[in-house]
C-alpha cells in the first residue's frame, strides 16, 4: 500500500496553536517520565487497556495513522501488538517527531504536519488513532471532518482522551488533583510551569465524552462507542466510517 502526501494572562485552556507546539516543543526530553510520575504510570495501564480494545474490535486493519503522535509510546503499542502494511504518525513538534524515531521502527513513517489539515490521501487510512491529543484541538468539527476524509470506508477511529470522573467522590479526590497539584509538580519538574498550566486548564474545560461522540456523528461517523478508564479519568471513543 502507498501513501501520498500533498505537500494579559494568556488563556491555557485554548491557547493559540504556536503556543501548543513551543510547549511540546520545550517538554519533549522530559515528557514521557513527567507524565509516568504524574499519573502514577496509570497512562501506561491506559494505552494498553486501549490498544487491546480497538484490535480487539471486527476487522483486519492494515494501515494506521497516530494523529499527535508525540513520543510515539501510543503507536508503539499497536506496532508490536500487529503486524502492519503502513505505520505512520503525525505531530506538528518536530522534538516530538525526534523522540518517537527513537522508539518506533524505521519502517513507520513519521510526518511533521498540522492535524487540523492533514497532508494525506482521501481514504488512506484503516485505522486513526489519536492519545491524549484532542483537547489541543481547535476546530474539532473540521478536525473529525479530516480524519473522516483519510479513512477508507468502514475505517476505523479510536480517541484515548483526559476527561474528568463522573461519580461524585471521585470528582471530588480528581478536582484538586487537576487543580493544584498537577499544574505544579509538571511545572517544577518540567522547567516549564506553562505547559502544566495548559495541560490542567484544558482538561477542567474540556468537552465530556458524550458531547466527543456526538461530534463525531455529526462529522459523518458512526456508532460511537465510549469506554472510560480509572472512574473516568480518561476515555476511549470508537467509531467507525
Amino acid at each position: 500500500m502507498e501513501l501520498s502526501i500533498n505537500s494579559s494572562r494568556q488563556n491555557l485552556a485554548s491557547p493559540e496553536k504556536e503556543t501548543i507546539r513551543g510547549f511540546f516543543e520545550g517538554i519533549a526530553s522530559r515528557y514521557d517520565w513527567i507524565n509516568n510520575f504524574l499519573s502514577f504510570r496509570l497512562d501506561e495501564l491506559w494505552r494498553r487497556e486501549a490498544v487491546r480494545l480497538i484490535l480487539g474490535e471486527t476487522g483486519k486493519d492494515e494501515s494506521i495513522l497516530d494523529l499527535g503522535v508525540g513520543t510515539g509510546k501510543f503507536l508503539k503499542e499497536f506496532v508490536q501488538t500487529r503486524s502492519w502494511q503502513m505505520v505512520v504518525g503525525a505531530d506538528f513538534a518536530g522534538e516530538m517527531l525526534g523522540r518517537a524515531r527513537r522508539q518506533l521502527p524505521p519502517s513507520c513513517m513519521l510526518v511533521q504536519a498540522d492535524i487540523h489539515d492533514l497532508p494525506f490521501e482521501d481514504g488512506a487510512f484503516d485505522l486513526v488513532v489519536s492519545s491524549f491529543t484532542l483537547r489541543s484541538v481547535k476546530d474539532i468539527p473540521h478536525f473529525f471532518g479530516e480524519v473522516r476524509r483519510v479513512l477508507r470506508p468502514r475505517g476505523r477511529v479510536a480517541f484515548l482522551c483526559l476527561t474528568r470522573p463522573t461519580r461524585l467522590i471521585a470528582r471530588m479526590v480528581y478536582a484538586p488533583y487537576l487543580k493544584f497539584y498537577l499544574p505544579l509538580a509538571g511545572g517544577l519538574l518540567s522547567r516549564e510551569p506553562e505547559a502544566y498550566r495548559f495541560l490542567s486548564e484544558s482538561i477542567q474545560t474540556f468537552i465530556e465524552p458524550r458531547e466527543i461522540a456526538d461530534e463525531l456523528q455529526r462529522s459523518g461517523l458512526k456508532s460511537p462507542s465510549i469506554f472510560p478508564f480509572t472512574f473516568g479519568i480518561s476515555t476511549l471513543i470508537l467509531a467507525h466510517k
